[in-house]
């Protein structure tokens, strides 16, 4: 009877350490659990973090960019100056005129057709004919003269004789010049003493002459 209850006790704590030696395998299993990615452990003690909203930005409002007006096409008009006489910018002429180089530099000849000329000691650099002759400073600088017919009532080149080098004081108008075959015929001029006048614009008909 004894050899019987000495074997239940023993078989009881055999069991015993069976159920221990589970128990503690479960135990080591549940330790190394966090090392497997499969399982995950749930701590009922931990509280639960709930997420924290990201608050949503509000409505960006994009402004129109305003258009630009498109600038209209200008068109540009170039009309050519004109150039306009002396007498439209301010130059008076003085009457009588009493220099030369007034007339020769001046850049609107025809519109001294009519003014009075009043030379004192004017030169003369060479004669043309019996009535024109040139006055003036230089060659560059010089004005045709014809002698008016009434200084001698028609016959001025027999009474008058102009000769270069001469020194004279001159009164008259400015007259346009006119063609070489009208001043041929006029003044009694070659055809070639006629073609040298043409380079001028104005002559001074002098209906005064006083030599020096």
């Amino acid at each position: 009877m004894k050899s019987d209850r000495g074997f239940i006790v023993t078989k009881m704590w055999s069991s015993r350490i069976g159920i221990l030696a589970i128990l503690a395998g479960l135990l080591a299993a549940c330790n190394t659990t966090p090392n497997n990615p499969d399982v995950v452990v749930v701590n009922p003690n931990t509280p639960a973090v709930t997420p924290t909203p990201v608050p949503t930005p509000p409505d960006t409002v994009v402004s129109p960019i305003p258009q630009q007006p498109v600038p209209e096409s200008t068109t540009v008009i170039v009309t050519p100056t004109t150039p306009t006489s002396p007498t439209t910018t301010g130059v008076v002429i003085q009457e009588p005129i009493t220099d030369v180089v007034v007339i020769t530099t001046y850049p609107n000849k025809e519109s001294l057709v009519n003014k009075r000329v009043l030379f004192t000691e004017t030169k003369v650099l060479n004669v043309v004919g019996d009535r024109p002759f040139w006055v003036g400073r230089s060659n560059n600088e010089r004005l045709a003269v014809v002698l008016d017919p009434a200084l001698d009532k028609g016959s001025a080149e027999k009474k008058i004789v102009v000769r270069a080098g001469q020194t004279l004081d001159l009164a008259g108008v400015l007259q346009p010049m006119p063609s070489a075959e009208t001043a041929q015929k006029q003044w009694g001029l070659s055809a070639t003493e006629a073609q040298q006048l043409q380079s001028e614009v104005v002559y001074l008909q002098a209906d005064k002459i006083d030599f020096k």
